[in-house]
Order: C-alpha cells, then sequence, then structure tokens
C-alpha cells in the first residue's frame, strides 16, 4: 500500500503504485524515507519531505548535479509548492556507521577533499550567478546567525556564546578571504558515508549550502573518535593529500577550528528555532553541542 505522505503524488507519479513492497526507514514531521521494492525486485529509495526539508530536491538540481558531484542518482523528482519526492538509486545498506573501519574513514577524507576541489572547480562555471548568491552562506550570515543565538530564549544568557562574538568575526573574515567557495554538506556524519566497494558516497544532501568552511571535516574527526581508533592527525593527513595543498597541519587545524565553529552556529541555530520540533528527541543535543562550541573556542584569540 502507497504510504499517505505519497498521496498527493500518486496521480502524477503512477510508478508509485509499481512498488511491491515498502520498507520504511525512517520518519520524522517533516520527511520520510523508504526503500521500495519494485514488481522487478529492484530496489530503490524514494523520500518525501516538506518545507525546509523538500529543499533536498532543489539543491540536487541546482548544485550536486550541475556541479558533477558524486552522490546517488535521481531518477524521479517531482516538487509541489509545499513538498517533494524523489526516487533515487540505491546504493546499498552499509553505512560507515555499520562498518567503521579505519580505511574507510581515511576514505571519507580523501573523497571530502575530491568533493570540495571538484565543487570548486565547477562553481562558477557550471552554476548560475544567482544561484550561487542564493546558497552562499557568508561570513556576516553566521554573525548573524550567532546573534539570533544570543537573541534566543534558550541561549540568551550564554557567556560562551558572547566571548565568540567577540572573537569570530576576525577569524570568518581571513577564513572567507583566503579560501574558495565550495558545497558544504553540513551532515557529513558516518550515518551519510555510504560503503560501495573501497569508496565512500555521500548521501542525504539536504542542508548543503555554499561557504568556504571545512565543518565537514570537523564532524567526520568526531565521528571518527566515536566510532573507530584512527587517530585525528591520520584523518588530517590523509584529507591533505588528496587536497593536494600546501597547507601545514596548523593552518589546517585552523581551519577545522573555525569550520567547526560554522558548523556548530547553523546547527544550535536551527535547532533552538524550530529544528527540535522537526527531529524527535534532539532538544537533548543542545548541551553536547555548546560543550563542542566552548572546546573549539580555546587557544582562539
Amino acid at each position: 500500500m502507497v504510504p499517505e505522505c505519497f498521496s498527493a503524488y500518486r496521480r502524477i507519479m503512477p510508478r508509485l503504485e509499481e512498488v511491491a513492497e515498502w520498507t520504511l526507514l525512517r520518519k520524522w514531521a517533516l520527511s520520510e524515507v523508504y526503500r521500495a521494492t519494485w514488481k522487478s525486485g529492484q530496489t530503490s529509495i524514494i523520500k518525501w519531505a516538506a518545507q525546509e526539508m523538500a529543499r533536498e530536491s532543489a539543491i540536487y538540481r541546482q548544485l550536486v548535479i550541475p556541479m558533477q558531484i558524486k552522490a546517488p542518482c535521481i531518477f524521479n523528482l517531482l516538487e509541489l509548492e509545499t513538498d517533494a519526492v524523489m526516487i533515487m538509486e540505491d546504493v546499498g545498506r552499509q553505512n560507515l556507521e555499520q562498518q567503521p573501519l579505519p580505511y574507510y574513514f581515511l576514505e571519507a577524507a580523501r573523497e571530502l577533499a575530491r568533493l570540495r576541489k571538484v565543487a570548486s572547480a565547477n562553481l562558477g562555471a557550471q552554476i548560475p550567478s544567482e544561484t550561487i548568491s542564493s546558497y552562499t552562506v557568508s561570513a556576516a550570515n553566521f554573525i548573524t546567525l550567532l546573534d539570533d543565538l544570543l537573541e534566543s530564549p534558550r541561549l540568551s544568557k550564554s557567556c560562551v556564546l558572547s566571548r565568540l562574538r567577540k572573537t569570530l568575526p576576525s577569524h570568518l573574515e581571513k577564513l572567507y578571504r583566503t579560501l574558495p567557495l565550495t558545497l558544504v554538506h553540513h551532515d557529513y556524519h558516518a550515518k551519510n558515508l555510504m560503503i560501495q566497494g573501497n569508496g565512500i558516497l555521500p548521501i542525504d544532501w539536504s542542508l548543503a549550502y555554499l561557504s568556504p568552511h571545512l565543518g565537514d571535516l570537523h564532524c567526520l574527526i568526531n565521528e571518527t573518535k566515536a566510532w573507530s581508533s584512527v587517530s585525528q592527525d591520520d584523518v588530517l593527513s590523509a584529507f591533505l593529500q588528496e587536497a593536494g595543498t600546501e597547507l601545514s597541519m596548523e593552518q589546517l587545524n585552523w581551519q577545522v577550528k573555525i569550520g567547526g565553529l560554522c558548523w556548530l552556529i547553523k546547527t544550535l541555530r536551527w535547532l533552538v528555532y524550530g529544528g527540535t520540533v522537526t527531529i524527535p528527541d534532539s532538544d537533548a543535543w543542545i548541551p553536547d553541542l555548546m560543550n563542542d562550541l566552548e572546546d573549539l573556542m580555546k587557544d582562539l584569540v
């Protein structure tokens, strides 16, 4: 039986009636994901999303596909006024959480370096300037998000955020002045890193945007600490080797620290202004995220 979330699409997307079996993979208030087994025996992933979560379809259409980013193939994509449905390639059932082997964490770092290089190279040539502008999160945008946090009922009394407000602008100015825009996944966690042979394939691009920051590498390092014995230096070395830059380890560590702060600011802003309603139990994440933010601020002047 076709799930209720797809009811508005049954007439305009008749292929939904050809699914023999629906297996629920995720169900949130604004997003549902299923593995669909067709009558032929083949499988696909079918995603429904509404409101802010529906932006993933536009991200695929406007950024991921034209920038030639390694990602699941999209077979069908339909967008209504407030929601969207995607039928996409089933890229497998094993992610980095399920197979937390050291090789795959290092490959995830290398894949991130490749992803960022491809995105930067194709950004100007493949993406219209108005699209770039609409998806860019600037240094000023991050300061505005930080100001929003300082005005929120949940975090308005945070001394940590007040200190960050004084120190972060100069670091952001340097970051945006010295590094090119690229594609930020913003959810580069083990659950979204699928294993394909010896490679890693990132999935779930619903939060992606354009910025030079390295918050994705910060997230991967945290996942590596949680799931494996691989050291932070080994992850950074794998990234540097694939990136082919002449950065020192000290410079890369600074980029990861500022990227981590950017990631935390954007994530906290989303959570305290409605995200905790979208994702069940996510309110419990906020104290740990604030602890991470304070750790990243150490030695930041």
